[in-house]
């Protein structure tokens, strides 16, 4: 538990060293990043105890880039305060919902959702109830829940969520648990950003199986983009930052996976494989499918 709190102060301390990187840095990145074309549709959700206004800098720098980005507008995300997960997104649906449809047709566009850890599951989780309405999904150190099996998140965070629901994330979750890395559902990009200094989410619970970004085509393409970031930074990190603006710019009918090298001069390449390392080992990967097809 003293490990766990250790890396969650050592999180919080990366994060604020990010925000002020993304805000001395602004210029630079406002000028490497893509445009996306104007009146594109995105709603960010928070993450656990993480209110919208942690969002901010995430809505401004799209805005700023050519989407309408814009908070999910329930305030502070609580998690499900009782019952279960499905009586949790069945809520959420109902209320998030209509806000998709609102912003569909004001723009006359799919929505994309950006959530960040337990904001990223609930944005999953809508896009396979109204996949018509929603555009892409990008989670960013979104969790999944096996119902068998441990993961080994921050176990501060966990037990305090347990404690807040009055429940484990495996009763919370049920027998199927909250996995739905599905190859093919919901019908429409879903990209999972996750990091290797994660203090928060254990990054092998945030990556979609290989066998699934493998089995996935054009029509809905799976991609693991790992980054080097805090947890709770992920929203301001210069590097997660540029990635996202990067995967909503993408044509979703001419999917291509994301190349950093494009935006970097090349006396500066050495550095982008700091900034995003190679993924998984097929080693990891082959441990990650293992876990997600048990039970």
């Amino acid at each position: 538990m003293l490990t766990d709190l250790f890396r969650l102060q050592a999180d919080m301390l990366a994060a604020r060293g990010e925000l002020v990187a993304s805000i001395f840095s602004g210029w630079l990145l406002d000028r490497m990043a893509p445009n996306g074309g104007g009146n594109r549709p995105v709603m960010t959700l928070p993450g656990f105890m993480a209110s919208g206004r942690t969002l901010l800098r995430l809505n401004q720098f799209l805005k700023k880039h050519g989407f309408e980005a814009q908070s999910w507008g329930l305030g502070r995300n609580l998690g499900p305060q009782s019952g279960n997960w499905g009586q949790q997104l069945d809520q959420l649906d109902q209320v998030l919902g209509d806000t998709v449809r609102e912003l569909a047709d004001k723009h006359a566009a799919p929505v994309a959702l950006i959530g960040q850890s337990l904001g990223g599951v609930y944005a999953r989780e809508l896009a396979l109830q109204m996949p018509d309405e929603i555009d892409r999904v990008i989670m960013l150190g979104s969790p999944t829940f096996h119902p068998y099996l441990q993961g080994h998140h921050n176990r501060v965070i966990s037990q305090f969520g347990s404690w807040m629901s009055r429940q484990s994330h495996a009763e919370l979750a049920g027998r199927s648990g909250l996995l739905h890395w599905d190859a093919d559902q919901p019908p429409l990009p879903c990209v999972a950003v996750h990091s290797p200094t994660d203090g928060v989410v254990d990054e092998a619970s945030s990556v979609i199986p290989q066998y699934i970004v493998d089995q996935s085509d054009s029509s809905a393409p799976r991609e693991n983009l790992r980054v080097l970031s805090s947890h709770i930074g992920m929203s301001v990190s210069p590097t997660v930052l540029l990635a996202v603006v990067d995967r909503l710019a993408q044509d979703r009918e001419n999917w291509k996976p994301f190349n950093p090298y494009r935006y970097f001069p090349r006396h500066l390449h050495w550095a982008v494989p700091v900034l995003y390392p190679s993924q998984t080992s097929e080693a990891d990967a082959a441990d990650i499918s293992a876990l997600v097809e048990s039970g």
